[in-house]
């Protein structure tokens, strides 16, 4: 098998606030996520436990979710495009 590991890709691209939407390489942590979204009234809805570990792109593979999932749903029902 093949591994890809890209936790070297962590740039935050964009950040929209119009558009109300963020571009980020896969490598990034949700909680970077918010942090860079909360001056615009913005945040990664999704939120696991363990969203100081976790990257967008383990989010991406795994569908995940948390406690404002029941809100805003999984991380399929937040996301435009890979």
């Amino acid at each position: 098998g093949i591994l890809l590991v890209m936790a070297r890709f962590n740039q935050i691209l964009e950040i929209n606030r119009e558009g109300r939407f963020a571009r980020v390489q896969p490598g990034v942590r949700n909680l970077a996520i918010s942090q860079a979204a909360a001056p615009f009234d913005m945040y990664y809805a999704p939120d696991p436990s363990s969203q100081i570990a976790c990257s967008i792109g383990g989010n991406v593979a795994e569908n995940a979710g948390g406690v404002h999932c029941l809100k805003y749903g999984l991380t399929v029902h937040n996301l435009l495009k890979v």
